[in-house]
């Protein structure tokens, strides 16, 4: 017989700055449902930019950005895998709520996915980051240069 506890999901992640650092992060779900992990990647897959980019705030994911900022970073996290599990439900931006079932989760990223992607709702100065690289890139436009060199 199978523990409970083995039927857990780890979903794993990271964010890889622009110079291919990266910050590795994890969320682990129940599986009330039991949903095969092939199952829940392909859902998991389908709701992601280019199946494969998130805003972790968005879906209420740990952001693993690093402290320092470069006029290059971006505010996408990338989906690793999910695998089963032995580890308590774990998800730290729940930590003192309940524990989100994997159901719950790729719920939570159907909304956003019909919603849009939103490059805004991010750590503060990672926002401001990008709309400063909008206002520049709509200058330049604006001012007819080449902004595709």
């Amino acid at each position: 017989m199978t523990n409970a506890t083995e039927s857990n999901i780890c979903f794993r992640y990271l964010y890889r700055d622009a110079s291919n650092y990266k910050q590795h992060g994890e969320a682990v779900f129940t599986n009330h449902s039991l949903m095969p992990t092939e199952e829940i990647e392909k859902q998991i897959r389908a709701c992601l930019k280019d199946g494969e980019f998130f805003i972790a705030r968005q879906v209420n994911i740990e952001e693993r950005f690093f402290d320092a900022l470069y006029e290059d970073d971006h505010p996408w996290h990338e989906f690793s895998r999910v695998e089963t599990t032995s580890k308590p439900a774990f998800d730290p931006e729940y930590w003192n709520k309940h524990k989100r079932d994997i159901a719950e989760f790729i719920a939570d990223l159907e909304k956003v996915q019909r919603a849009g992607w939103d490059e805004t709702q991010v750590r503060g100065d990672v926002a401001g980051l990008m709309a400063r690289q909008k206002d520049e890139l709509k200058r330049a436009f604006d001012a007819g240069e080449d902004v595709l060199k």
